[in-house]
């Protein structure tokens, strides 16, 4: 019979395992290596995500030290020089990865993705021809360590007479990612780039598509646990009889790591032997993009986010970020960002106490470092 964890502590140890109250490692690469992907198609908010895993905020927060090395100049830097990778995996959406899973990812992800994009593919006349022609003019364009932007491949691609905009240059360019021809360039000035793939992530060997799937189920419950094997299906974008094979594959090759657990009524896995219940002290706050892996990793047990009186009943946001509270959902925030500073808009989903608002405004002084601005709280009470 599986043991019951309650809620606080199982939302303690996912804090812990996603790097929000504990450190994953110094360099942005490793944090990325740690969650295998990171959602990232917001851009800007996807380097805050890497970001704050790296450093341990301790009582103090807002403290200059902390931020040294760690600024979104910083991490857009480590995004330039290949130390993390964005492309198109998994659901599929933009992730950064570690250049050392990428191969491996898109061998296992990829041909489920095509079959997603299929229609797609027919819609916008992107048929197996076009494609070739597609991947040759970009081989062609980024040969030598040329880094290109979008408009400018666009461009190449209507020189050699493939015409491609919107939707179709969308689809066009994602297959050329799925089929390892391109992946992330440097920015070129405010614009992203892409790259030739084999310029940018190491030659390596491929796992079977068994012993891939076991990889990636074996790396998904032991830094997102506890989790159902349904989370891990809709995270990984993969049908739920593969999600259902991983994990029991998983739990089969590392007997006695792996261990059932009932949360709140739900079935989950989790790796007890490296769990940790303790909390830090009240009030913790962390301000996490909405794209956090914190929010992404989960579907079935994505209600253990919010507060114990509306665990299943998502609040109706009037804002898009996250306010944790302890780990629960307290409040929403977005950004606006002028050339001197940033003002954060802070919408409460329930009433705060002085101390729970002030911890607030201290990890909003926080971001404002990470941003290399000042930065200041507005709060929108109900």
């Amino acid at each position: 019979m599986a043991n019951t964890l309650s809620i606080h502590d199982a939302v303690t140890v996912r804090m812990h395992h996603h790097g929000l109250w504990s450190p994953l490692g110094a360099s942005a690469g490793s944090v990325v290596e740690h969650f295998v992907a990171m959602q990232a198609q917001e851009y800007a908010y996807a380097l805050w995500s890497t970001a704050q895993r790296r450093v341990r905020q301790s009582g103090v927060q807002h403290e200059v030290p902390e931020a040294a090395g760690n600024t979104a100049a910083d991490l857009a830097s480590a995004v330039d020089h290949g130390e993390i990778l964005r492309t198109h995996v998994l659901r599929p959406t933009w992730h950064f990865v570690a250049p050392a899973d990428v191969r491996w990812l898109l061998a296992l992800t990829a041909p489920h993705i095509h079959r997603g994009n299929d229609l797609y593919y027919r819609k916008t006349g992107l048929d197996a021809v076009t494609l070739a022609r597609v991947h040759q003019v970009l081989a062609v364009e980024l040969a030598g360590g040329r880094h290109r932007t979008r408009l400018q491949l666009q461009a190449a691609l209507a020189a050699a007479g493939v015409v491609a905009s919107g939707l179709r240059l969308t689809y066009a360019m994602m297959h050329a990612e799925l089929e390892q021809v391109v992946i992330s360039g440097a920015s070129i000035g405010k614009q992203r780039s892409y790259a030739l793939f084999d310029e940018r992530v190491p030659a390596g060997p491929v796992p079977d598509r068994a012993s891939a799937l076991t990889l990636l189920a074996e790396r998904f419950l032991a830094t997102r646990g506890p989790v159902s094997v349904k989370d891990f299906a809709v995270w990984s974008g993969l049908p739920m009889s593969d999600a259902r094979s991983g994990v029991a594959s998983a739990v089969e090759e590392f007997p006695g790591r792996f261990e059932r657990v009932t949360v709140d009524g739900l079935g989950l896995w989790w790796e007890p032997a490296a769990a940790d219940h303790t909390a830090p002290p009240h009030p913790r706050v962390d301000l996490i993009q909405g794209y956090d892996e914190y929010v992404m990793s989960y579907f079935e047990s994505k209600h253990l986010l919010f507060t114990p009186s509306a665990q299943r009943h998502e609040p109706a946001a009037t804002l898009y970020h996250s306010v944790l509270i302890d780990g629960l959902l307290a409040a929403t925030w977005k950004h606006v960002i002028t050339a001197a500073s940033a003002v954060v808009h802070v919408a409460t989903l329930r009433k705060l106490d002085p101390a729970e608002m002030s911890a607030v405004e201290d990890a909003v002084i926080d971001y404002g470092y990470f941003l290399g601005k000042p930065t200041v709280t507005e709060w929108l009470l109900p």
